[in-house]
């Protein structure tokens, strides 16, 4: 499961690339690490669920997951838009720097990975037949958890 995998290896290379120095930094890259990390536990937490569906037919599993998500996502978005905004004030104000980089990069990557699980399925070249129909329609299919989460927040509605 490259998720749960990513949680600390894409952290802990950034880290390890590009120590913060000072506290702005340290702010900066924690907030960074922070949403990358928290997107990428939602996510490794939902296809875990639709494994142990699957192998199990724990369809509990799937639902904790999707509680998950729906629950996480505005503080994961909100946490991805003040990294964001660290980032960018701290290459404004202080000018660039290996750690400003790499909390713009783990923001970026926090966003893509939002927009991933919550809206379009951007990964579409580790199978054929999803890349094939990229070409053929020219557009992203709308993510997996996704269509899962609105089914869910229809049935938790009433």
């Amino acid at each position: 499961m490259m998720e749960a995998t990513n949680i600390i290896f894409v952290p802990g290379l950034a880290l390890f690339l590009a120590p913060p120095r000072d506290s702005f930094e340290l702010l900066a890259v924690s907030a960074a690490v922070l949403c990358c990390a928290g997107f990428l536990y939602v996510g490794a937490r939902y296809w875990l669920a639709l494994d142990r569906r699957i192998k199990r037919s724990d369809d509990q599993a799937k639902a904790k997951a999707l509680d998950l998500a729906d629950s996480a996502e505005i503080p994961l978005l909100s946490m991805t838009v003040v990294a964001m905004l660290l980032a960018i004030s701290g290459f404004a104000v202080r000018g660039p720097s290996p750690p400003m980089f790499s909390a713009l990069i783990l923001a970026g990557l926090a966003l893509l990975e939002y927009v991933n699980y919550y809206h379009r399925q951007l990964m579409n070249f580790d199978r054929l037949s999803d890349f094939q129909r990229l070409l053929r329609t020219g557009r992203l299919r709308r993510a997996h958890m996704s269509r899962d989460l609105a089914v869910h927040r229809k049935r938790l509605q009433g």
